[in-house]
């Protein structure tokens, strides 16, 4: 059953003395390189969403929890809270067979028989997906004997490698802080159990390891808009704290596409937030002193904007201090701000990434929104639009919250050649963001059309990792038709490669107008006998209740064109959406 801290079992210093022969069950449970206590934390804080629901906590019911009973696809549930434990399978000591005696199922008795001690709630915060709901049999029903079923089968005694790190969880057990509990030298958790290791205290003072959370978020759901007025519903949030950051949460709601900013001024952390034309804002004053730079990050499925800022000095708070929620103001006009350049990377021949920071601290553009460059220049101000790409793509992500965006320079163009010779430290004017994309479209979608012609593929870039990564509904598939005049113009085409190589959901189709004798893919314009030849006959038929979407940017021509071809084929306008700048 999970021992959630029993990656300590593979650090222990005394060892029971086992002969290294066949009968030492601890060979067969090994965890592999880079499957350390550190490396699950690393992972957990590594942005990636171990969830599988995108972040957003909710309630799941007894039928749905009992759905995910796979190594692939495992979830389980203690003392009311579900986990998506697919992830921590491989970090665990006693393999993953054994956490997987409890997987699709409320495991909370069969983990009191074996570590109820474990502080699993802060080892595996990130993968919690909701409270449980309904009603929990009682402990005669589920470890009756008289009527073996597969649930009893699973609830047998534990096997020899859990004995094994009994004695290793007793130690540890004392050195992880439990959940609203504060470290302190002189604590009641310390006097009673045996003294942390010195590894272990480290870990609690300098790790990312969670060791206090709020549950604001998860006592009060949100509750629904009241139509009868234009006002939005009052913004909620929650925390969680390490020795050394401190995570604000702000909930949105499902697919709400949220816009934001994060800064400290005057020692208060200010968060601001942007949904549906409203702007709502949190002004924290907390309890010790908070440092740039902040790190913001979305997840767009379920809404949630996080804010992450770092103590100035290590250690454990009581809360995240005085919070203030802000009177919501409706959005009158988009944003003007000074970025700094901070990055220069190379995409192409004649394409340059710039990765820019906001002077007043980083700022969140909503999906499939852009920005505006504002350049003078001879007495006239010059405007360009341009989206940005996000993480992952063609840069290092070395620098926290950046917005990235790629730029083509036209030899002939006014304003490209100027941004293309930007360097590190200049400073450019942005305004934004801009833009009518609307994620809550994409709702009941599961394939996804795109099509793209040079630059064009920016906004694109975005959806490709959201659609891939959503899970309600999750995607069936997103094919990528990308336009270009010569292979050496296909942006991002090593990585977009290597995404429909580990996804097989992903289709890329790149179509050339200018090949050369060496290229053996498509060519020529978007046409109706193109669009017939790459897609399934009849799959772009819209119906009563349709699971599909399109979306168009590239130059105004081509995007007209691709438009009237696409309606051509039976999509209807609520089904597609054209990038303009």
């Amino acid at each position: 059953m999970p021992c959630c801290g029993c990656w300590w079992n593979g650090r222990q210093r005394h060892r029971p003395p086992y002969p290294e022969t066949a009968g030492n069950p601890r060979n067969k449970c090994a965890l592999q390189p880079g499957h350390s206590l550190m490396d699950w934390i690393r992972l957990g804080n590594s942005g990636k969403d171990l969830t599988g629901v995108g972040g957003r906590i909710r309630p799941v019911t007894h039928t749905e929890l009992a759905a995910h009973n796979t190594q692939k696809d495992a979830w389980l549930a203690i003392r009311g809270r579900v986990y998506n434990i697919t992830h921590y399978l491989p970090y665990h000591p006693g393999g993953p067979e054994e956490l997987m005696r409890g997987a699709g199922m409320d495991a909370t008795q069969l983990f009191d028989k074996v570590h109820p001690w474990v502080n699993y709630d802060s080892l595996l915060a990130k993968c919690l997906v909701g409270p449980l709901r309904y009603d929990l049999p009682d402990a005669e029903e589920l470890f009756d004997t008289s009527s073996p079923s597969s649930k009893s089968d699973r609830l047998r005694e534990p096997s020899k490698a859990q004995e094994l790190v009994r004695k290793s969880m007793e130690n540890l057990a004392n050195c992880i802080t439990p959940v609203r509990k504060k470290i302190s030298n002189k604590s009641e958790e310390n006097v009673k159990g045996s003294p942390p290791s010195k590894i272990m205290q480290s870990l609690i003072q300098s790790s990312d390891l969670p060791v206090s959370i709020s549950r604001r978020a998860a006592a009060s759901p949100a509750k629904k808009a009241d139509k009868s007025t234009e006002t939005p519903t009052p913004m909620r949030y929650d925390w969680i704290q390490t020795s050394t950051k401190l995570t604000i949460s702000v909930y949105t709601g499902p697919l709400a596409n949220p816009g934001g900013c994060a800064r400290i001024t005057d020692g208060f952390l200010l968060i601001e937030v942007a949904t549906n034309g409203w702007l709502r804002t949190l002004k924290i004053t907390p309890e010790a002193t908070l440092q740039e730079p902040l790190q913001l990050r979305v997840f767009a499925e379920s809404g949630k904007v996080e804010v992450i800022a770092r103590k100035v000095k290590s250690g454990l708070w009581k809360g995240c201090g005085e919070v203030v929620l802000g009177v919501p103001k409706k959005i009158s006009s988009p944003r003007t701000m000074e970025c700094r350049i901070m990055r220069v990377d190379r995409v192409s021949h004649d394409t340059t990434l710039l990765s820019l920071t906001p002077k007043a601290g980083p700022v969140l553009v909503p999906l499939g929104h852009h920005v505006r460059i504002h350049e003078q220049m001879e007495g006239s101000e010059l405007v360009r639009s341009y989206t940005p790409v996000g993480e992952g793509w063609g840069a290092t992500d070395d620098v926290l919250s950046a917005l990235r965006l790629a730029v083509k320079k036209y030899d002939s163009g006014a304003m490209s050649p100027l941004l293309a010779s930007l360097k590190i430290s200049d400073v450019v004017t942005l305004s934004g963001p801009y833009g009518n994309f609307e994620l809550s479209k994409l709702k009941t979608v599961k394939v996804m059309y795109l099509i793209a012609a040079g630059t064009g593929i920016t906004p694109m870039l975005g959806l490709v990792k959201f659609m891939l990564a959503r899970s309600n509904p999750r995607c069936e598939r997103v094919h990528l038709l990308f336009f270009n005049k010569t292979e050496q113009d296909i942006l991002f085409n090593d990585i977009l490669e290597d995404i429909a190589k580990e996804d097989d959901r992903f289709v890329v189709t790149n179509i050339l107008s200018n090949a050369g004798p060496s290229w053996i893919g498509h060519t020529g314009r978007i046409s109706k006998e193109l669009l017939k030849n790459i897609f399934d006959k009849d799959s772009m038929k819209c119906y009563t209740k349709c699971t599909h979407y399109a979306c168009i940017c590239g130059p105004n021509e081509f995007t007209h064109t691709s438009l009237d071809l696409l309606k051509q084929e039976g999509l209807k306008d609520n089904c597609l959406h054209a990038f303009m700048g």
